[in-house]
């Protein structure tokens, strides 16, 4: 009846493990790493413990607070408790993260079975959608000692269920973190880590959501099945997060800590200051001259004070003097002359003047405060499901986004290390160090004129859609038809090479431009500037490459939302329209003649918004009519050339150029749509076709002018793709297209 690791084991290709009463585990291997792969897809690693972006996390400095320290680990400890929570709560800055990370690192290895960070400054760990998966990664990973126990039921669970991740949090959470427990000896848990950390609860930025976390784990603490878990919480005192706590439902099961400034934490404040001006002492030449005495017990009293039990107040100063750019001396007294009056309003007056010391020594603050101004600006999540490991808040990303150069925001940010963390590579996000610094800078009554909020939505969709539509022209510049026929080999070959290295960002542009596009009700002259200079033949050829097929008639909102803005996108206007009539598309001469035939109706079908059953018909149509083999209607990649009227010249002669009409695939549609429905419509259109009849529109279920049109498209498509018909062929024969496009004649 034992579930233990030793009965854990690969053979072969299958992973297999008895649980209590009996429950066999068989998974294949690919299975298995397919699920447990789809888990860590879902997960926040960001949020863990241990992970790379959080380093160096915030931890308690030795021999501080000792007293907290050892009444959580008791806690943890004892196995006699009868509360499953322990809240620990206090304001920013108080060090609750750092104790969380003490307690996180001091039982990694024996009581700790999960720990997740929120974050506010990061969009990965800033909800309550990927917590569930990140506690079930951790249960799984490797080194966990829930690798062997829980791992099998969790990823069992997640074969059998792979859409589990679109159920509620309560369903993921029932499922996945506490059902797995009842299938485990419940003495085994005696020697298994059960503790789950979760610091900044009130950083989920979706309040409701912080609500909705603490009632599931008020259940996973009651619940009728065996489960082992007990929580340590770190937040802030919110209001709301206090009323859950409050309530009778968690009576029993909770114990609070409140950190606040005490005899205790201005002590602990003074040995961090201590030891850490020991060590400047020793690091920095301009130093040496100093005392061992220096800065003096008067100036460690004042700053001490002024930290008020904050241990961010600190930590901050201790990086604000860390410098070379100027004598540490210099900084601890423009630090100490700062004098907050007694009569000051805010609950952070001495950290916020901190703060505003630390931008004052910014000497071009029009050049900072943008970059501040992204920086806490969330991204929409588009970015982030797109692409999880995108890092849009890095330096490169940055410069592109606000159009700045590189090395203006490096030197601009040069004297902002004591709060941000800036990473070496310029490829890895920047992060606001805490988020006391965020809401400084982003309410005035506290930042006066530092003040860098958020940008509006609509500011942000406008540098967004600025930065795609200007990776878009970039590409443009290498686009064959628009060079000159001689060199059109050697531009085609850079162009190819360009397609086969995978660029992520021109994959999310060629995607999502025009939804970010028409959200922005007026553009900036950014903005502006990069709709004049768009090519849509060139955007939608690399969008063909990366996606196949896209939905082209979402111009048609683009369009109209554009023409709203007058003159001033009346060219970006009259190329789109032009773009949307019609366009040629040449094909490589190794193109199978099949597939140009079947992709030119795709493209048409492209122009417009189509119904799905209409597709059927027009393909059932085709294939009878034109008496050919089924289409391939998905390709990996369509390498094609969009062109104008102007563009055709440039083309070498054995490519294969068809013009593409929207007005073609309208009237096929419509057509459609008047005859999918009737019972012999399809026969009925077959026949007006192929003996050049007009029953349908005797039967006024079509319209005149519309059938004359696909009669003639029909007949213009079978002379240009089968010149070898002498007529339409019956249904009773059957022709098999060649592999070449060299008997196909043009259009």
């Amino acid at each position: 009846m034992a579930f233990v690791g030793s009965e854990v084991g690969i053979q072969g290709d299958a992973y297999n493990t008895v649980g209590r009463d009996q429950y066999v585990y068989n998974l294949n291997l690919s299975n298995l790493k397919k699920a447990f792969r789809s888990l860590a897809e879902r997960a926040a690693i960001n949020a863990c413990y241990d992970s790379e972006q959080r380093f160096p996390p915030p931890n308690c400095h030795p021999g501080t607070r000792a007293n907290i320290l050892a009444t959580l680990s008791e806690w943890i400890e004892s196995d006699l408790k009868t509360t499953k929570i322990f809240w620990i709560y206090g304001s920013a800055g108080v060090g609750k993260s750092a104790i969380a990370q003490n307690l996180s690192e001091k039982y990694a290895s024996n009581k700790l079975a999960a720990a997740f960070f929120f974050s506010r400054n990061d969009s990965t760990r800033d909800k309550l959608e990927p917590v569930v998966a990140t506690i079930a990664y951790q249960f799984c990973k490797s080194g966990s000692p829930l690798k062997h126990v829980l791992g099998p039921i969790i990823i069992e669970t997640l074969r059998s269920d792979p859409e589990i991740f679109r159920a509620s949090h309560e369903v993921q959470f029932q499922k996945l973190i506490i059902e797995p427990c009842s299938k485990v000896e419940p003495a085994l848990w005696e020697n298994l880590p059960n503790a789950i950390v979760i610091d900044g609860l009130d950083e989920c930025v979706h309040l409701p959501s912080q609500e909705r976390f603490l009632a599931l784990i008020q259940r996973a603490t009651t619940s009728p099945l065996p489960a082992p878990w007990v929580f340590i919480i770190c937040s802030r005192p919110e209001l709301h997060i206090r009323d859950v706590f409050d309530h009778q439902d968690f009576g029993e099961i909770l114990r609070r800590l409140a950190v606040t400034p005490s005899a205790e934490a201005y002590q602990d404040v003074r040995r961090y200051l201590v030891d850490k001006f020991a060590i400047l002492r020793n690091k920095h030449r301009a130093l040496r001259c100093e005392g061992a005495s220096w800065p003096g017990d008067d100036s460690i009293d004042q700053l001490v004070k002024r930290a008020d039990g904050q241990f961010i107040f600190a930590v901050t100063v201790i990086k604000y003097i860390d410098t070379r750019d100027e004598p540490p001396q210099d900084r601890l007294d423009a630090i100490l002359r700062v004098y907050v009056g007694h009569g000051s309003e805010s609950p952070y007056s001495d950290l916020d003047l901190l703060y505003r010391q630390i931008l004052s020594t910014c000497p071009r603050w029009h050049r900072v405060q943008p970059v501040l101004r992204l920086l806490v600006t969330p991204d929409d999540g588009m970015i982030q499901r797109y692409d999880e490991a995108a890092h849009w808040r890095s330096l490169s990303m940055i410069e592109l986004l606000l159009n700045l150069k590189g090395s203006e925001i490096v030197t601009s940010l040069a004297k902002l290390h004591s709060v941000l963390l800036i990473p070496e590579g310029d490829h890895s996000n920047i992060y606001i160090a805490h988020a006391s610094f965020t809401e400084f800078i982003c309410d005035i009554n506290r930042s006066g004129e530092y003040h860098a909020p958020q940008m509006t939505d609509q500011e942000y969709s406008d540098c967004v859609t600025t930065l795609l539509l200007r990776t878009l022209s970039a590409s443009k510049a290498y686009y064959p038809p628009h060079h000159p026929q001689s060199v059109f080999t050697t531009s085609l070959s850079s162009w190819v090479d360009r397609l086969q290295i995978w660029d992520s960002r021109l994959h999310f542009s060629c995607k999502y431009w025009y939804g970010y596009c028409t959200e922005v009700d007026s553009p900036s002259p950014g903005l502006l500037a990069a709709l004049r200079t768009f090519d849509p033949y060139s955007a939608v050829a690399v969008h063909l490459f990366y996606d196949s097929f896209p939905a082209l008639f979402v111009l048609e909102d683009v369009i109209e939302w554009a023409e709203s803005f007058g003159e001033s996108t009346q060219d970006f206007v009259k190329i789109c329209k032009s773009f949307l009539h019609g366009f040629y598309v040449a094909f490589p001469p190794d193109t199978p003649r099949n597939n140009i035939f079947w992709w030119t109706f795709r493209l048409e079908r492209c122009l417009y918004n189509s119904k799905y059953y209409r597709n059927w018909f027009q393909r059932d149509a085709v294939r009878k009519l034109f008496a050919v083999t089924e289409y391939e209607d998905w390709v990996d990649h369509l390498f094609v050339m969009l062109l104008s009227d102007s563009d055709t010249p440039v083309l070498p002669g054995d490519w294969a150029v068809v013009y593409i009409a929207k007005a073609n695939g309208e009237v096929f549609q419509r057509v459609a749509g008047a005859l999918c429905d009737h019972k012999n419509g399809l026969e009925l259109l077959l026949d007006d076709v192929r003996e050049d009849a007009c029953e349908t529109v005797l039967q006024e279920l079509v319209q005149d002018g519309e059938l004359f049109h696909l009669k003639a498209l029909m007949n213009e498509r079978r002379k240009s793709f089968f010149p070898e018909y002498v007529d339409w062929p019956s249904d009773e024969e059957y022709y098999s297209l060649s592999e070449s496009s060299s008997e196909y004649s043009g259009t």
